[in-house]
């Protein structure tokens, strides 16, 4: 089952921490300590994912450290630097109706309202107040994810991202 398509990017290790063998964790999930209540993680690692088993996690106000079996002491720990941590999708909890995961959003097609295509969702941002979907078309645009102002319809089925937006902004 090592098949990407199949898993999440949940997060990436950071630096390594201390002499024990921890490790930061950057948590892309909110509340950012809601990685930890995934089962299974996996890490991209020698060109494959591979199941990661926690041996310890601490959780502080700056900081989520963990220990990672089979990654005992300093140098093995840096392999971990700036490796994605992913999760199977059906770990996923289910969202309500007109709730999308940021995974869910990438790739679908961004029209306004006048029928004008601006692009692509290639990326999504998060600035603290909302979430803004980076748009690559004829010119890239930011678009604030803010659902009965600047989005007016997301259609699962046609991949489709319906915008109160003009082309020249």
């Amino acid at each position: 089952m090592d098949n990407e398509v199949d898993r999440i990017v949940v997060g990436r290790f950071g630096r390594v921490h201390g002499i024990k063998g921890f490790i930061t964790v950057h948590s892309f999930t909110e509340p950012r300590d809601n990685i930890l209540h995934y089962t299974q993680w996996h890490a991209f690692i020698n060109k494959q994912w591979q199941p990661l088993n926690l041996l310890r996690v601490e959780v502080n106000d700056k900081h989520i450290l963990a220990r990672v079996e089979g990654f005992a002491d300093r140098e093995q720990v840096m392999t971990l630097t700036n490796v994605e941590i992913a999760v199977d999708k059906e770990q996923l909890p289910e969202l309500e109706s007109g709730e999308y995961y940021w995974h869910q959003l990438v790739g679908m097609q961004v029209v306004n309202q006048q029928g004008d295509s601006l692009g692509e969702v290639v990326e999504i941002l998060a600035t603290g107040s909302n979430d803004v979907l980076v748009v690559s078309g004829k010119k890239r645009q930011l678009i604030p994810y803010l659902p009965g102002r600047s989005i007016i319809n997301v259609n699962d089925d046609e991949r489709l991202i319906v915008v109160d937006w003009d082309t020249d902004f």
